[in-house]
């Protein structure tokens, strides 16, 4: 990946139960480092989970809102503010799953969503995969598909011109750098890919870039700026889209869960759009999906090309694509439960020794 080598998948998953003995699940952003789960669930045990115990709420938010009033000094002290930000996403997923199952709803019911699907697009298609995974998603109706660009294995304007060559009429390339761009190495970059009309480019520069950075490299280019899996908070992505950013690209594992991304498609500016980031397990996937779905047919979701069985088999055959959509459950609640026998050999022995048999793992 763009980070470095991943020898396991690594993911982390948070159930919730309230004292009638309903539940719900969520997931943390943990993909990297390769054992960053294991930190982000000893927070969780060690941390957060009493003051869960006994604590009620009508909405999702107010946990949050509760939460932060109690540990942001904490986490602040700790220089950890940002892993904060994944727990709380976490959480606000469990418990949006919580409520509507409790409810007896599906998350397209109670949104009033009539076509309960959502659009995705294929991301993370390697260089050496091009010919067989561009025609196969084309197959499924999928007319989306983003490259990694910008690292020595996967190159620059080469993969962009065989991807092209390689889709459908109709069909668009999106490129993603993953913030390893200056400004100036930008600049001359997109330059050079503006002839071959890329939808969008993903993160071109570091998300803490500055402001005036961003808005030259808008100004300096026809591809409109893609980003959002590492910004927080509604102010920062309202910032960086009147700074250029068109596509807003929030991670319901990473920031604001579900309740944040419906906050952001509130507030964010005219002449933007919302494309939800994902990459991750099944569970937060369908969570993902589910804003798309709301959003309809301006917003496309992330869903990785690459084998991933905590995706595809984790929670049975759910992220099936057809026609270009992903349906969204049906029963009550937001996302699909994991399997228990498939969740118990995949979970990471020292993980299963830390999580299972803990009194905590019961929140109230």
């Amino acid at each position: 990946m763009a980070l470095g080598s991943m020898p396991t998948r690594p993911a982390l998953l948070i159930r919730v139960e309230d004292t009638d003995g309903c539940f719900g699940w969520g997931e943390i952003w943990a993909n990297f480092p390769p054992r960053g789960n294991l930190h982000k669930a000893h927070i969780i045990e060690d941390v957060v989970a009493p003051h869960l115990q006994g604590a009620r709420y009508v909405e999702p938010r107010e946990i949050g809102a509760f939460l932060r009033k109690q540990f942001s000094i904490y986490f602040l002290h700790a220089g950890q503010l940002e892993v904060f930000e994944h727990i709380l996403a976490g959480i606000d997923t469990a418990l949006w799953d919580l409520a509507l199952r409790k409810a007896g709803r599906s998350f397209a019911e109670f949104m009033g969503i009539s076509e309960s699907s959502a659009q995705s697009y294929a991301s993370s298609i390697n260089a050496g995969d091009l010919e067989r995974l561009i025609p196969h998603h084309a197959s499924l109706g999928q007319t989306y598909f983003k490259l990694k660009i910008g690292f020595a294995e996967h190159g620059n304007r080469k993969i962009v011109e065989r991807a092209a060559r390689l889709c459908p009429g109709g069909s668009r390339i999106m490129v993603d750098s993953n913030q390893s761009w200056t400004l100036a190495k930008a600049k001359e970059t997109l330059g050079k890919l503006e002839d071959l009309s890329p939808y969008f480019a993903e993160e071109s520069l570091p998300a803490n870039a500055p402001l005036a950075d961003w808005d030259e490299l808008a100004s300096s280019t026809r591809i409109p700026l893609a980003g959002g899996e590492n910004i927080y908070g509604i102010e920062s992505f309202c910032a960086m889209a009147n700074a250029g950013l068109r596509i807003l690209q929030p991670d319901v594992a990473k920031w604001g869960g579900v309740t944040g991304a419906l906050d952001l498609v509130c507030a964010m500016p005219r002449g933007t759009y919302l494309w939800p980031h994902f990459m991750g397990t099944a569970v937060g996937q369908v969570a993902a999906l589910s804003i798309s779905a709301v959003l309809g047919e301006t917003s496309s979701c992330e869903v990785d090309v690459n084998e991933n069985a905590l995706r595809t088999e984790l929670c049975g055959d759910i992220i099936t694509v057809k026609n270009g959509r992903v349906n969204l459950p049906s029963e009550p609640g937001l996302v699909m439960p994991p399997i228990h026998d498939r969740l118990v050999t995949f979970m990471d022995s020292r993980a299963s020794g830390l999580m299972a048999e803990s009194p905590r793992n019961r929140l109230s």
